[in-house]
């Protein structure tokens, strides 16, 4: 980072306009500096090499090279800047904003939500992020040690919650999982509603598993991955032997809906014992108090852990309540998961022979 306080950002937009308006906007907030603007792709990464930004604010429909290509670019630098893509939630645009984040990109700021001639009402959404951003490239990725997965029984269900970097993390958790994973999966993930079906599609790209947006009414089935979206909370009921999805209307103060901590407290209550709970990346607290339940309930809990947290909020919270019965870096969460599935089963198939035997 150029300096301990100040973030140093470079914008990217072939519209003199919106850059002009993010400038004035950014401008007035504290601790951001605005080190330079490029009109093109191929100028932005001039610029990068030149003024070496800590964060860069990236359009994607560009001319010379457009967003994709910057950030393919700067995937081969040694020290890329973080990367907040504003862009279109409307298809095609909202795919490609699901692309940008494979590709590297940090977050994503939806700018159809204001007018072209108001985007400087997205000055404090764009600021939040890049200061997010900055805090996420301050920090080196770690490796932990694996636990050990004594007393941890195969799940019915497992539940992940997550927010800000949380695409990311599904992408490389999803992927590792494999297709006879025994458990469905419910993710909620914090993230516009136009975003969230170019999502799944891309993790339905990356993982054997089947990827959809959950309905209410429908049974869980092993195989299978399920997404909260809309405007109100997915929950889990139990009904015989089946695990049901119905959906809920929020508390009128609910910060975020979709809820995890719904979606976290309704699993423990349905499954007991046999649900696994995984919170990652993402600000404020949600998910932390449902993971709490899960844990009290005899369920197991694995936590991101701070140095592969784009941002380590809901993380922390988990931690600092007792919720976490492990935290891992990122790379470790999927392949645990995986490995620990494949054991419990294994040992479901063919248990131990000698247990209970008398001499």
């Amino acid at each position: 980072m150029n300096d301990s306080t100040t973030i140093a950002t470079l914008l990217v937009d072939d519209s003199p306009f919106a850059r002009r308006a993010l400038r004035r906007v950014l401008s007035s907030e504290p601790g951001i500096e605005v080190v330079g603007e490029a009109g093109d792709g191929a100028q932005a990464l001039e610029l990068v090499r030149k003024v070496a930004p800590d964060v860069v604010v990236l359009d994607l429909d560009m001319p010379v090279l457009d967003g994709l290509g910057v950030l393919e670019a700067l995937s081969r630098e040694i020290d890329p800047p973080a990367v907040v893509v504003v862009s279109s939630a409307a298809r095609p645009d909202a795919e490609l904003a699901i692309r940008a984040l494979e590709y590297g990109a940090f977050d994503l700021v939806d700018k159809t939500t204001v007018s072209a001639m108001e985007l400087h009402a997205l000055g404090g959404e764009v600021a939040s992020k890049i200061r997010a951003a900055a805090a996420f490239r301050r920090r080196a990725l770690g490796r932990a040690a694996s636990p050990e997965s004594s007393g941890i029984l195969l799940p019915e269900l497992v539940v992940i919650g997550a927010s800000t970097g949380g695409p990311q993390a599904l992408f490389q958790i999803l992927g590792e999982l494999p297709s006879d994973f025994p458990a469905p999966v419910a993710v909620v993930q914090h993230i516009p509603t136009s975003f969230l079906q170019p999502l799944i599609e891309r993790i339905a790209e990356k993982t054997p598993l089947s990827v959809r947006e959950g309905v209410a009414g429908e049974a869980l089935r092993p195989g299978e991955v399920v997404f909260a979206g809309g405007k109100k909370n997915l929950e889990v009921v139990r009904k015989g032997d089946s695990l049901i999805l119905v959906q809920r209307d929020a508390p009128p103060d609910t910060p975020h809906v979709p809820s995890i901590d719904a979606l976290f407290a309704s699993a423990a209550r349905a499954c007991e014992a046999r649900v696994w709970g995984v919170l990652l990346t993402g600000m404020g607290r949600d998910g932390a108090e449902g993971l709490l339940e899960i844990r009290r309930r005899g369920g197991w809990t694995i936590v991101q852990d701070e140095t592969t947290s784009a941002v380590y909020g809901m993380p922390k919270a988990a931690v600092a309540l007792g919720a976490a019965a492990e935290i891992l870096p990122l790379p470790a969460i999927g392949k645990h998961l995986a490995r620990t599935a494949a054991d419990l089963a294994r040992k479901a198939v063919h248990p131990d022979r000698t247990k209970g035997a008398t001499t």
